[in-house]
């Protein structure tokens, strides 16, 4: 189970980063 949330943890963080990201170059 560790290794499950580790990963969705980090498709979480690396879809957050998109996302902020897209945010910054629509500014």
């Amino acid at each position: 189970m560790a290794d499950v949330a580790f990963v969705v943890a980090t498709i979480a963080v690396f879809a957050l980063v998109a996302f902020v990201a897209k945010g910054v170059t629509k500014l």
